[in-house]
């Protein structure tokens, strides 16, 4: 039979692929009855997954609209690649956000099996990057709004200032 948490974990899943189901076809499913079902409920509520109850004849439980858990589990190759994108990133200072670079590398090593994690320990620790640095890394907002711009093809308008201190209004039509 299967241990409690593996049950848990089943409903969330099931809800996740079917959208809303009710207590007893949760129940059949894994072979528990209905009492069972609102306990495990109630412990995923309780960590903070928003899953609503319909009460009533014809009611169900359900994620709340728009909640999905990522998946977070990766290849080998996907890891490493993970890995190098953010070791440049931080390398080219294309984020002004540091702490979020180092915690993004901090999560994939978190989930990742031993032998991987120490594939993507040796890159951190043995990988130099000869790039040129950025004198100045770009506000994440920034360059969203220019990513954006260039995906959606629009213009894009900003204030200016040269090197001998004018200020203007620049209009441009970014394309990379």
């Amino acid at each position: 039979m299967y241990h409690p948490t593996t049950r848990v974990l089943t409903v969330l899943e099931l809800l996740q692929t079917h959208g809303r189901m009710n207590g007893p076809d949760l129940a059949a499913r894994l072979e528990v009855n209905v009492r069972t079902i609102r306990h495990y409920i109630t412990l995923l509520q309780d960590l903070g997954i928003p899953i609503e109850a319909e009460r009533g004849r014809g009611g169900a439980y359900r994620l709340r609209p728009g909640f999905k858990l990522p998946p977070l589990m990766f290849t080998d190759d996907e890891a490493v690649a993970l890995t190098l994108g953010l070791i440049a990133a931080r390398r080219l200072g294309i984020t002004a956000a540091a702490p979020a670079t180092e915690g993004a590398l901090a999560k994939v090593e978190r989930v990742l099996p031993e032998a991987t994690r120490e594939r993507v320990q040796a890159i951190q620790q043995t990988l130099r990057l000869e790039m040129p640095m950025l004198r100045v890394s770009p506000d994440n907002a920034v360059v969203v709004t220019f990513s954006t711009a260039v995906q959606q093809s629009r213009r894009v308008q900003f204030a200016y200032r040269s090197w001998r201190g004018e200020l203007t209004e620049r209009a441009i039509d970014p394309y990379g």
